[in-house]
C-alpha cells in the first residue's frame, strides 16, 4: 500500500511538471492573449522607430507601446492617432487612449479623471494602471502614482518601465529602499534602456 501511494504521487508529480512546460502553460498562455513581446523588448531597448514599425495592425497592447514611442520620439500628431486606434479595443483602451491625447494637450486633470475611469472599467488592464501612474506623476501625486505603478507590475511583472516609473515615485517620496528595489528590477528588466547608465548612478547614491 505506501508502494502504491508512492506510485501515485509520483505520476501526481511527473503530471505537474508536464502541464508547467507543455506549452499551453503561463508563458504560451500570456502571447495568446496577443501581445507582441519584440514590441516591448523594442521599446525597452530605446528602439522607438522599430517598436512603432513593428506595432502595425497589431494588438492593444502593442499600439499603447507604439504611441509611448511617438511620445518619446516627440511625434506628437502621430502619437495621438496611435492612441486614437486604441479607441476601437473596448472601453478601458478607449479611456487609456483618451488619457494619452489628454497628456499630449497638456490636460493633465483629464489625463488623471480618464486613467483613474480606465481602471476602473479594466481593472486587470496593467497598462489602465500605467496610463493612471503616468498621469498622477503629471499631477505630482505621487502616492497616486507608486500605487497605480504597483499594481500594473502585480499584474504584469517584465515591464520595465512600470518599474522605473514606480522608483520615481517612491524617490520624490523619500522612500528610498522601494525605490531602489524598483531600480533594480528596472535595470535587470531593461539592460540596453537609454536611462540605464543614470539609473546606475541613481542607484550608487541610494546605497
Amino acid at each position: 500500500m505506501p508502494r502504491m501511494c508512492t506510485q501515485k504521487q509520483s505520476l501526481v508529480a511527473l503530471f505537474v511538471a508536464f502541464v508547467a512546460s507543455a506549452p499551453w502553460g503561463t508563458a504560451a498562455f500570456a502571447a495568446e492573449a496577443g501581445q507582441r513581446p519584440e514590441v516591448q523588448r523594442l521599446f525597452q531597448a530605446g528602439d522607438y522607430n522599430e517598436a512603432v514599425e513593428k506595432a502595425q495592425d497589431a494588438d492593444p497592447a502593442s499600439i499603447y507601446l507604439a504611441a509611448q514611442a511617438l511620445m518619446r520620439l516627440e511625434d506628437g500628431d502621430r502619437a495621438g492617432a496611435t492612441f486614437e486606434r486604441l479607441r476601437a479595443s473596448g472601453e478601458a483602451w478607449a479611456l487609456v487612449a483618451a488619457s494619452g491625447q489628454a497628456l499630449l494637450a497638456n490636460d493633465g486633470a483629464r489625463a488623471l479623471d480618464t486613467a483613474r475611469r480606465a481602471t476602473e472599467a479594466g481593472a486587470d488592464n496593467s497598462w489602465a494602471h500605467y496610463q493612471l501612474g503616468l498621469a498622477a506623476s503629471k499631477q505630482s501625486d505621487f502616492a497616486t502614482a507608486d500605487r497605480a505603478f504597483v499594481r500594473s507590475i502585480e499584474i504584469k511583472n517584465d515591464f520595465a518601465y512600470a518599474h522605473y516609473y514606480a522608483a520615481l515615485a517612491y524617490q520624490r517620496q523619500r522612500q528610498l529602499s522601494k525605490a531602489s528595489e524598483h531600480f533594480d528590477a528596472f535595470l535587470h528588466l531593461a539592460p540596453d534602456a537609454p536611462e540605464r547608465q543614470a539609473v546606475a548612478a541613481i542607484m550608487r547614491t541610494l546605497k
